[in-house]
Formats: C-alpha cells, structure tokens, sequence
C-alpha cells in the first residue's frame, strides 16, 4: 500500500493497491502444492501475469475447493486492478 502525508502531516493509506489475505493465499498455495504444483506467494502479489496464470492453471483443474479459492481471490486482483 502506498502512503502519503497530508498538508498537516496526517498519513494516508492509498487503497487502490488490494492484495489478498494472508489466509487465502496460503490456502490456494497449499491446495496447489497438494495436486503437485508449486506457486510462489512473492510472484502471486508481485506479478500480475504470473498470478493470472496460476489462477486460470488452478482453473483449469476443475476442483470444487480450487474454484471456490480462484473465485473469491478474482474479486481482489480484479478490484485492484481495475482501479486507478
């Protein structure tokens, strides 16, 4: 997230950066890792393409838990993507 100061040195939280929480990213690598894939948290918040292409490989599996995980992180990289 980035930060700035105001005119009276108040900080404010820039909010168009949204990452997913901490909980569900652990959850989707854990899932991956479990059918033999490896995904890298570093790349998953760092690179956009690389996280695309995890979500649509995880996709791609057609597993009712991995759907459900790639659904609800889509709505955090799509909304931090799409703003600003």
């Amino acid at each position: 997230m980035v930060r700035s100061s105001t005119s009276d040195g108040a900080m404010v939280v820039d909010r168009r950066q949204h990452y997913w929480p901490c909980e569900m990213l652990h959850a989707f690598t854990l899932e991956m890792a479990a059918r033999g894939i490896c995904v890298q948290e570093g790349m998953m918040l760092g690179d956009a393409d690389y996280a695309r292409q995890k979500l649509a490989q995880a996709n791609a599996l057609q597993d009712p838990v991995l759907n459900q995980l790639v659904l609800n992180m889509l709505g955090y990289f799509e909304l931090g993507r799409d703003v600003g």
